[in-house]
């Protein structure tokens, strides 16, 4: 199964329109977050990437990120686990507080708490927060992840944690045998053998 990641594209057009091009060839496409050009509760940004999804005429899903407040009432929108051709995919949308105050922020504590309720062995997690160390180092060098999400990975053995949020971050990490693709600002194609 081929499976087109992005995350962060923050309402850009000509993202948007590369997305649609690129998940045409995609079994699955998924977005970890971030439609929105900015932190509001307004959905111009998500109708301009359902009609995305729509047109790519493929299973595609996404979560929130901490920029998008609206409300997510869309077939597209994967509010609970769905598995596709025998792939289990797992939504997070909880966000470790920022000095922005954006959506959906919450404490390590609680991001411990919601994750310690998922079975995430062998399956993909989608989400925005990546966890620390892998993916989420700033331009000042700090690591902003979380470490809750870290500890939790290395306990679940799961096969993907999907996220984006630090747009420097981008790229491909391993923690343990778990692949972590941070996809902001980017597109990710994977191939999955289910």
């Amino acid at each position: 199964m081929k499976i087109l990641v992005s995350s962060d594209i923050h309402g850009d057009g000509g993202m948007i329109r590369e997305f649609t091009e690129r998940g045409r060839g995609a079994d699955l496409v998924l977005y970890c977050g971030d439609i929105s050009s900015g932190p509001t509760t307004g959905t111009h940004d998500l109708e301009k990437l359902i009609e995305a999804f729509a047109e790519i005429g493929k299973p595609c899903r996404f979560v929130r990120g901490n920029c998008d407040g609206f409300e997510a009432e869309s077939e597209y929108f994967l509010g609970n686990e769905e598995e596709f051709d025998g792939v289990r995919v797992i939504p997070f949308e909880d966000i470790l507080a920022t000095p922005f105050g954006t959506f959906r922020e919450v404490s390590e504590e609680r991001i411990a708490e919601n994750l310690s309720k998922i079975d995430g062995k062998d399956a993909i997690v989608l989400a925005h927060q990546p966890p620390h160390g892998a993916g989420d180092r700033i331009p000042n060098g700090m690591n902003v992840g979380s470490r809750a999400v870290r500890e939790w990975i290395e306990r679940e053995r799961l096969a993907y944690w999907l996220c984006g949020h630090v747009h420097e971050g981008k790229g491909r990490y391993m923690i343990g045998e778990t692949i972590v693709i941070n996809a902001a600002k980017s597109f990710v194609e994977l191939e999955i053998r289910s």
